[in-house]
């Protein structure tokens, strides 16, 4: 029966085949054609396979179009044949189209998206190579190489979907690799050109702290600036408006108990001239005296050291004058800064670092200044050792290399030490170090190693710097051989520009190194016989500079008014020629807008000096044409034309303040001389109470003719009715005159608002206590917001009210009300008729008794 049974089925097969080859030649042949059309798609895939691939016939930049349109059309009618197909013989033919051909199709859009991709680069690439090229760095430099920025990381995604790794990197290196390239050589460049601009942004805004971490910014970053033409440019626009900066002090603060630490935006004028940071004579502290004034290395902070010790938890008033002066030689200010602090030191002095000094000794630093009388405990690798005698206050304790040498330490080896006893100069309670236990390196010998030249670089189109790896005791033109082709030439000066530390010298040379119309001098340098202070010779070092010539013209940066000259000037990017302008090349506009010729000064500096002494108050423009002024240059190029206004104006009087009792509860008003600008009168900085800022929330009105401003503080910022100190600094005029600083005392009314505290119930009577001692009408009525008992809303004829203890309130009950066992519900608000003796009435506020 099964033998039957499967012959049944095979006949039954072979019958349903036969009458399908019968009754279907049309679909035969499509078979036949399908076949023929997947075969053809899979060549032309192939060949489309290679013309995509480096190790084909790809190049990284050529669309393989005709390969691929035929691929596709041969892949969309194999397609079309194969649908046509019974489902086992079509899923057959479509994986292998699949695979031997929509995989390479697929791949080639990709290579095609790539290439394009890549020109999108290319094409913002070439833009902002073009800005390079030209040496240009400006606006237009700056927004090509953000668009390129953003064009490389927009694209990268595609360029990286290409199949096959050395294909991938091919077209990467062709477009990405190549463009990120040209980003680069930009970046530093952009990033100095950003920094520069929002600092004068920042400048003319007089916002000088952001002025000058934008200038530290540039200035951190424009070393890496390789282009030697677009580093002059950037250097002149920074020199112009490092120079610009305002000197402030940023802050002044007490960490230990002799030491001040003044800290400046901008670095200050060293020595002990009249003008310097470093002398005393410019500064006072109130009750103290000083022993000595220091810069730090930066010259940005100077520490006043005082003959006596600051008190704990008490305040301090340091005055400095406003004849210091920067580097630069530019005013602290048209007034003295006056400044308070309240000092504080809880912290015990510790030991930064142990280290041997050259002679073989050891050398403890400590933090602050500890007391020449401190009972001190040294011992190393467990002995007791003595150190060098103390005889006034220092940070530094040595102990000599006699009792190096005596304990047998070897150099080169690490050793332990333990020290104790070290107490700071707190008064009245001075703190004692905690025991200090470590180890350190001895390394003490002496220097036997000979100085190298560490670097060599231009600085600008006459000067370049070298820098040594150690100090030496002086460079000076005869240790230099200076030379250009055969022609050898000497230094007009040679100085050390390291602070003191004789390690990096500038050596400037005449205007003659260049030829006429030579835009770059090779120069070859050897640097001879020069000393460290061990007296180690170094040796003879030839190294070569290439100075590119300054052919940037100096441009126009700002005009002002200067009321106490009576000057206009016009500060230029760059130095200037000495001499005047060249008065016929300048035309000036008066307030009628008639022309004149003005009368002009000798240029100083930077500055084109006008004298404004015969003309009148008002708007004026100035038209200039190229050259009216110089620069300092070899080329000695000619100014950019340029078309600016000014106004002179003769209010140089400082705005006066007067203090006055506010109106209202916790307020008081500034009523002023003249008109006062809205931003500095509203600006809570510009006013102390009782040396502190004013609280968020104190808000201010000026009046119509800002003159008069009201200050109102906060809800309970004045909680008790008294006298209180007011300062005002930084308010200025219409005519940006700022007022001096100005301090006096006015009565501020309390203007805490009492509040409801707790309720209880004590002989059928309800006692409300408040927050501070309360005042109600004389005839005894007041309005509770909400008085419910045991779900009874009663009125003010329920009950009588007294005073007791000043800030109890008694609810008597009357009419049968009984306050005894109940719930009550018991709420007050402004409207309650119940005040604090300043009359400020009550807040919203409540209590329940369950």
């Amino acid at each position: 029966m099964r033998k039957q049974r499967a012959l049944k089925v095979m006949s039954a097969s072979m019958i349903a085949g036969s009458a399908f080859v019968a009754s279907s030649p049309v679909e035969a042949a499509t078979a036949s054609n399908a076949d023929k059309l997947v075969k053809e798609a899979k060549e032309l895939g192939t060949i489309l396979k290679w013309a995509i691939s480096i190790e084909g016939s790809a190049d990284g930049k050529t669309r393989p179009m005709a390969a691929y349109n035929a691929t596709k059309e041969a892949y969309d009618k194999a397609v079309n044949a194969v649908k046509t197909l019974p489902t086992a013989q079509k899923n057959t033919y479509m994986a292998d189209l699949e695979k031997n051909v929509k995989v390479h199709i697929n791949r080639t859009m990709s290579y095609i998206d790539a290439l394009t991709a890549g020109e999108k680069i290319k094409e913002k690439q070439q833009a902002l190579a073009a800005h390079l090229d030209r040496n240009l760095i400006n606006d237009d430099t700056e927004k090509a190489y953000h668009e390129l920025t953003r064009e490389i990381r927009k694209q990268a995604l595609l360029l990286d979907r290409v199949y096959g790794q050395t294909t991938r990197e091919l077209i990467r290196s062709q477009y990405k690799y190549s463009a990120e390239k040209i980003r680069d050589n930009a970046m530093y460049a952009v990033t100095v050109k950003m920094a520069i601009d929002k600092a004068s942004k920042a400048l003319t805004e007089k916002d000088s702290l952001t002025a000058e971490r934008y200038i530290n910014e540039a200035r951190k970053y424009l070393n890496y600036v390789e282009n030697s033409s677009i580093k002059n440019t950037l250097n002149n626009r920074f020199n112009s408006i490092a120079q610009t900066t305002v000197p402030t002090i940023i802050k002044v603060t007490a960490s230990e108990p002799k030491r001040i630490k003044v800290e400046f935006n901008s670095k200050m004028l060293s020595g002990n001239s009249t003008n310097s940071a470093e002398n005393k004579a410019n500064y006072s502290v109130n009750g103290k005296t000083i022993k000595q004034v220091k810069l730090f290395d930066d010259k940005k902070t100077a520490i006043i050291e005082l003959n006596e010790t600051l008190n704990t938890n008490s305040s301090y008033t340091v005055t400095i004058k406003k004849n210091i002066q920067t580097e630069n030689n530019t005013a602290l200010g048209s007034a003295d800064t006056v400044t308070s602090f309240v000092f504080f030191d809880s912290g015990k002095p510790t030991v930064n670092f142990v280290t041997a000094d050259p002679n073989g000794g050891l050398e403890i630093k400590f933090s602050e200044l500890i007391s020449a009388s401190s009972p001190i405990a040294i011992s190393i690798e467990g002995k007791t050792v003595s150190y060098s005698s103390i005889y006034q206050d220092t940070d530094t304790v040595s102990v000599p290399s006699s009792e190096m040498k005596r304990l047998g330490l070897q150099k080169g080896n690490f050793y332990s030490i333990v020290f104790s006893g070290a107490r700071d100069l707190v008064s009245p309670n001075a703190y004692t170090m905690d025991t200090y236990s470590g180890r350190f390196f001895y390394n003490a010998m002496a220097d036997s190693m000979a100085p190298e030249v560490r670097s060599i670089q231009a600085k600008d189109e006459r000067t370049f710097t070298i820098e040594f790896s150690e100090p030496l005791t002086d460079l000076a033109a005869a240790n230099l051989v200076i030379t250009k082709g055969s022609t050898t030439i000497r230094p007009t000066s040679v100085k050390d520009v390291s602070g003191g530390l004789k390690t990096k010298y500038e050596i400037e040379l005449p205007a003659t190194i260049y030829a006429a119309n030579e835009a770059s001098a090779f120069l070859n340098v050897q640097i001879k016989s020069f000393k460290d202070t061990a007296n180690n010779m170094g040796n003879t070092t030839d190294r070569t500079v290439t100075l590119t010539r300054d052919l940037t013209p100096p441009q126009f940066v700002s005009i002002n008014y200067d009321v106490a000259k009576n000057e206009i000037h016009v500060t230029f990017s760059k130095t200037l020629k000495t001499g005047t302008p060249v008065i016929n090349k300048m035309t000036m506009y008066d307030p009628d807008n008639l022309p004149f010729k003005p009368v002009v000064k000798q240029n100083v500096g930077n500055k084109m000096i006008i004298d404004a002494k015969n003309l009148r108050d008002g708007y004026y423009i100035i038209n200039a044409d190229a050259g009216v002024v110089k620069d300092t240059s070899t080329a000695q190029n000619d100014s950019e034309p340029f078309r600016v206004s000014v106004t002179k104006k003769a209010d140089i009087v400082k705005p006066e303040v007067t203090i006055v009792q506010g109106a209202n509860n916790g307020q008081f008003k500034a009523v002023f001389s003249e008109p006062v600008t809205k931003d500095s009168a509203e600006n809570s900085a510009n006013y102390l109470i009782n040396g502190s800022i004013l609280p968020a929330g104190t808000t201010f009105d000026v009046s119509n003719d800002q003159k008069l401003v009201t200050i109102t503080l906060p809800e309970g910022e004045i909680q008790t009715t008294n006298i209180y100190t007011i300062e005002v600094r930084g308010v200025k005029d219409l005519s940006d005159n700022e007022i001096s600083l100005h301090r006096s005392n006015v009565t501020i009314v309390d203007n805490t608002l009492p509040f409801l505290q707790s309720a209880t119930v004590n002989s059928n009577k309800l006692i409300l206590t408040f927050s501070e001692n309360i005042v109600i009408p004389s005839n005894q009525q007041i309005n509770l917001k909400k008085l419910v008992v045991d779900g009874t809303h009663l009125n003010v004829n329920s009950y009588s009210v007294g005073v007791i203890n000043g800030n109890e309130l008694i609810l008597t009950p009357r009419n049968g009300t009984s306050f005894t066992g109940a719930t009550i519900v018991i709420e007050t608000d402004s409207n309650s008729k119940i005040s604090d003796q300043a009359g400020n009435a009550t807040k919203d506020s409540g209590a329940t008794i369950p």
